[in-house]
């Protein structure tokens, strides 16, 4: 299948950001936003993703992938990373691939909990791959300031106002439990509990890395929402530059897609 790689450039409050969109000869309805991690950055295993994305798309899903605010060519501060640079994407994504009706995000490790987030509040998210999520924050690299991305992640069918603030109630607890207990400015406030537990779309859960946090967390995820699919692959962590993680990632995101 032909494949056309477009590169991007948008704006969210005044910055520009860098992104790229591999669109197939005959995209599917379905396409898919990738979101690095942090550390994905420093560790130049990002790459692994433009190549996992030209696998998607020669299988005929539109993919498209950015740097987010203060990350790799985009403008802004890292700091200021929330969800305005994710929905600024996901319009960019939808205009430039009118065939696709919807998406779902594939994200990796921290950048896991913005993409709940996000995709609690977006219709047209109606799936959520996590390689290795982490919920605790990674700690800065260097003295100044760094981001704190939202510590809980939770997923569960829309339902009835009840069973979702018992959602929300059970993922705090747990998100207390994998954290070590309650932590100044890492607790899940009720806002985002019930705002992570109101998704109602698919989860993918991938793992492999040595990431106890990752691990707890989709042991979580399993507990409370039962329609998920777990992949472990062997000694393939997110830091693992390596075929065998690309290409059995590229196999599980296609079957996964093609699964609803």
């Amino acid at each position: 299948m032909k494949l056309e790689q477009r590169a991007l450039r948008f704006h969210v409050r005044g910055e520009a950001l860098i992104g790229i969109v591999d669109v197939p000869e005959r995209p599917l309805a379905r396409g898919m936003l990738i979101l690095a991690d942090s550390s994905q950055y420093r560790a130049g295993s990002h790459r692994q993703f433009t190549l996992l994305s030209r696998l998607l798309a020669a299988r005929g899903v539109a993919v498209m992938r950015f740097d987010r605010l203060g990350a790799g060519d985009s403008e802004g501060q890292a700091a200021l990373q929330g969800l305005d640079d994710i929905a600024a994407a996901m319009k960019e994504f939808f205009i430039h691939v009118p065939e696709m009706k919807e998406s779902v995000i594939l994200c990796a490790g921290d950048a896991a909990a913005s993409a709940a987030l996000y995709a609690a509040q977006d219709a047209r998210v109606t799936g959520l791959a996590l390689l290795d999520p982490v919920l605790a924050p990674r700690p800065a690299a260097t003295g100044g300031a760094a981001e704190t991305p939202q510590p809980g992640l939770r997923y569960g069918p829309r339902s009835a106002a009840d069973r979702l603030f018992r959602r929300a109630a059970a993922f705090r607890r747990a998100a207390s439990r994998v954290l070590g207990g309650a932590v100044p400015g890492q607790s899940v406030t009720p806002a985002q509990a019930q705002a992570q537990a109101g998704f109602g779309g698919r989860v993918l859960l991938v793992c492999g890395g040595a990431q106890p946090p990752g691990q707890d967390a989709t042991r979580g995820f399993e507990e409370q929402h039962p329609r998920s699919r777990r992949v472990e692959i062997a000694h393939a962590g997110l830091d693992a530059r390596r075929s065998v993680w690309r290409d059995a990632v590229a196999f599980a995101a296609a079957s996964w897609l093609g699964s609803w």
